[in-house]
C-alpha cells in the first residue's frame, strides 16, 4: 500500500498553467501553507495557517496577516487556493488598526481579536475538506500549548536513551508524523507507538530524513465532522500522554497536575456542527436481520 503525506502543489517548468492571475486577493480570507523547514517542523506555534491578504498586489507572494499570531507572513500563493470569504475594505482597515504597533499586552488583545475573527470565518464556512486542515491545526496547537509549549507546533519526547522524538500532525492527510533523531530503527519506539495508537497502521519512511534520523507515519481516521475532529484530537492527546508516561514519567505527573488545576485548552469549543448532522443515527444490521427473521412463519 502506498502512503504519501501531502505537500504543497508546485507547477512543472513546462506546465501550461502560469500559476499567477490578474485578480487581486487583497481582503481575501484564506488558508495557506508554510514551506521548507517551518512546514517540516509543524509550523509556528502562534500561527494557525488562516489569514487575511492585506496586500495582494503581487499575486505570487502576498502579505498575509495570520489570524492566530496577528503577524504578517509573506506567503507563496502560486498553485491551488481556497478563499473562504472576503472582508469589507473597512474591515481590513479596522484589522490594521488593531494589529499595527501592538506589543506586550497589546499583542495579546490583537491575537484575541484576530482569532475570534478566524473562528467566525470557520463557523460561517462550515466543516469540510477545505476547512478541516485549519481546524485540526488549531486543535493540535492546543495540545502543544498544554503539553510542550515551544516555538513550533510539535510535541517532543525524550526517550530513555536520550534521543529526542518529535511528533507533528500533517493536517492535510491527517497523519501523525514521528521523527526520531536515531539513524537506526528503534523497535522500542515502534512498539510504544503501536500501543499508544492502537488499531492504527505504523509505517516507516523508506527515504532518508534530512537530519539523518528515522521517520514514522501513523495514518489517522479522517474526521467527517467537527465532533469527529475533537474526538481525534482527544485520542492524540491520550496517545501522547501514554508515551510520556512510558518514557518521561516525571514530566507526565507534572503535566497531569497542571491539567487538573487549569484544565485542557479547547479553542474549538465555540464551533458547532450543523443541526441536521445530529439527526442521523446508526443502523444496526444485526438487530434488523434478527427482527425480520422473527417475522417469518
Amino acid at each position: 500500500m502506498y502512503r504519501q503525506s501531502s505537500r504543497p502543489v508546485g507547477l512543472e517548468n513546462d506546465s501550461s498553467l502560469t500559476g499567477t492571475f490578474e485578480v487581486t486577493l487583497t481582503r481575501a480570507v484564506l488558508p495557506y501553507g508554510e514551506e521548507g523547514e517551518r512546514a517540516d517542523s509543524g509550523g509556528r506555534i502562534q500561527d494557525i495557517g488562516l489569514g487575511v491578504v492585506v496586500d495582494g498586489a503581487d499575486p505570487a507572494r502576498a502579505d498575509v496577516l495570520d489570524l492566530g499570531s496577528a503577524e504578517v507572513r509573506v506567503v507563496d500563493l502560486t498553485g491551488p487556493l481556497v478563499v473562504l470569504g472576503w472582508l469589507y475594505p473597512s474591515g481590513v482597515q479596522s484589522l490594521r488598526r488593531v494589529v499595527e504597533g501592538a506589543d506586550g499586552d497589546g499583542i495579546d488583545r490583537a491575537r484575541a481579536f484576530t482569532f475570534n475573527m478566524a473562528l467566525r470565518a470557520l463557523q460561517g464556512s462550515g466543516f469540510g475538506p477545505l476547512t478541516r486542515p485549519t481546524i485540526l491545526r488549531i486543535g493540535f496547537r492546543d495540545l502543544c500549548r498544554d503539553l510542550d509549549l515551544h516555538e513550533t507546533t510539535a510535541l517532543r519526547l525524550v526517550l530513555r536513551n536520550g534521543s529526542v522524538v518529535r511528533l507533528q500532525l500533517d493536517y492535510e492527510s491527517v497523519t501523525l508524523v514521528v521523527r526520531s533523531a536515531r539513524s537506526s530503527r528503534d523497535h522500542v519506539l515502534e512498539g510504544a507507538l503501536s500501543e499508544a495508537f492502537p488499531g492504527r497502521e505504523l509505517f516507516r519512511t523508506a527515504l532518508r530524513q534530512p537530519a539523518g534520523g528515522q521517520g514514522y507515519h501513523v495514518p489517522l481516521p479522517i474526521p467527517r465532522s467537527l465532533s469527529d475532529s475533537r474526538d481525534l484530537l482527544r485520542r492524540l492527546r491520550g496517545g501522547f500522554l501514554d508515551l510520556l508516561g512510558r518514557f518521561e514519567p516525571d514530566r507526565f505527573h507534572s503535566l497531569a497536575e497542571f491539567t487538573a488545576t487549569f484544565g485542557e485548552r479547547d479553542s474549538l469549543r465555540s464551533l458547532r456542527d450543523p443541526a441536521d448532522l445530529h439527526s442521523l443515527e446508526p443502523v444496526s444490521l444485526r438487530r434488523a436481520v434478527a427482527s425480520s427473521l422473527k417475522d417469518v412463519h
